[in-house]
């Protein structure tokens, strides 16, 4: 009888607390977007993502959680997107489905402010089949409602972001939930990406998150993260609540697998020593179609930071044919560059003399040298 008045107890008391309170889905570094409606559409195109996470691993019941996010951009700076976060807490169970839409807002050059509002239902309920045989499945205390609930759903947030250097971020990801007053709970952080070469290949990114829980200690993360092309990227960092993280991340084109490992040093490792999180991506890229493309209308920044990345390319085929002859087909390479200044041409919108006259003498310059080595 003992342990049945304590299942109950424990059962009311995770309704009123763990359910309504689902702050710890949104510690997801993997998915940021499952904690900010405003990164719906910040990919180029549609960005779909599976992960799931062990909260104490090594423990059996203990929580976990599997998420499922897809977003795109859409038409006039805006995006649209959806989450799907599935928890389990021993015979509990939550789920919580919401629609997200976002909106950019040009401040002006190179500084951009993007809203982002999400809105769905989030469902409680008790597995009666996991519960504990010494629990008498007769008592009413079992149906409560309050154990088995549909709650409407609603998230708000911001992204500031300068270049593709800088970003801030805040959001309130469970701001309603039902008829319940405003969350408390909200989040906030920021990274700044340092590129450690010319050619911009080797990054490392510093971060900082804030996680204002309202119904558990304050938690702050501290990262720094290498990456190499995009292709590899390492994280190492902390956690306030004595968890140290270390993970990586493959791009194999349009296919990103992604893992963290946190090591408890708290009194968490009284549990367990480790907490597992895996995620699997996929970006599609948009359908290429038969009439012709309209041209981007950007920043004179962006073109020229594309044509400054061609013109080391050039001088750098050029070196390293110096140093090391033969080592590379100089005129393959040279043909290929040339074709990504035509990309440039088709995709960007360019409306500067000077920049137009650079690219032509880019060009100029590379059939020189073609002709050069067909000697």
């Amino acid at each position: 009888m003992k342990k049945y008045i304590l299942f109950i107890a424990f059962a009311v008391n995770f309704y009123l607390v763990n359910a309504q309170d689902r702050s710890s889905f949104y510690t997801n570094l993997f998915n940021p977007f499952l904690a900010n409606p405003a990164m719906a559409g910040c990919y180029d195109n549609l960005h779909t993502i599976l992960n799931a996470r062990t909260m104490v691993g090594g423990i059996e019941s203990a929580p976990r959680t599997i998420n499922f996010a897809m977003h795109s951009p859409f038409a006039n700076n805006t995006g649209l997107g959806l989450k799907v976060i599935n928890h389990w807490n021993g015979a509990f169970r939550t789920i919580n489905t919401e629609g997200a839409y976002s909106k950019v807002v040009k401040l002006k050059d190179n500084h951009n402010l993007t809203f982002g509002l999400s809105v769905g239902f989030m469902q409680t309920n008790l597995n009666l089949d996991l519960i504990n045989s010494s629990v008498d499945l007769s008592d009413p205390s079992l149906n409560l409602p309050d154990l088995n609930r549909v709650n409407f759903t609603s998230g708000a947030g911001l992204v500031y972001r300068y270049k593709s250097h800088f970003e801030f971020y805040a959001s309130s990801p469970m701001m309603v939930t039902g008829a319940q007053s405003l969350n408390g709970f909200f989040l906030m952080g920021t990274n700044y990406k340092f590129y450690l070469d010319h050619n911009k290949a080797y990054s490392l990114k510093p971060t900082v998150n804030y996680y204002n829980f309202t119904q558990a200690p304050k938690l702050m993360d501290l990262l720094v993260t290498g990456a190499w092309n995009d292709v590899l990227q390492l994280t190492g960092g902390y956690r306030s609540n004595g968890s140290l993280i270390a993970g990586f991340g493959f791009n194999f084109k349009n296919v990103v697998v992604g893992y963290n490992y946190y090591h408890h040093t708290s009194e968490l490792t009284r549990l367990a020593p480790a907490q597992n999180e895996i995620a699997i991506a996929f970006n599609f890229k948009k359908p290429e179609k038969g009439a012709p493309k309209k041209q981007e209308v950007v920043d004179k920044a962006i073109i020229e930071d594309q044509i400054e990345k061609i013109n080391l390319r050039i001088n750098g085929l050029i070196s390293l044919e110096k140093s090391n002859p033969g080592l590379v087909n100089v005129k393959n390479e040279l043909s290929k560059i040339n074709r990504d200044l035509e990309k440039i041409l088709s995709k960007y919108k360019i409306e500067s003399i000077e920049q137009l006259k650079r690219i032509k003498e880019l060009q100029t310059s590379i059939e020189l040298l073609i002709a050069k080595y067909n000697d």
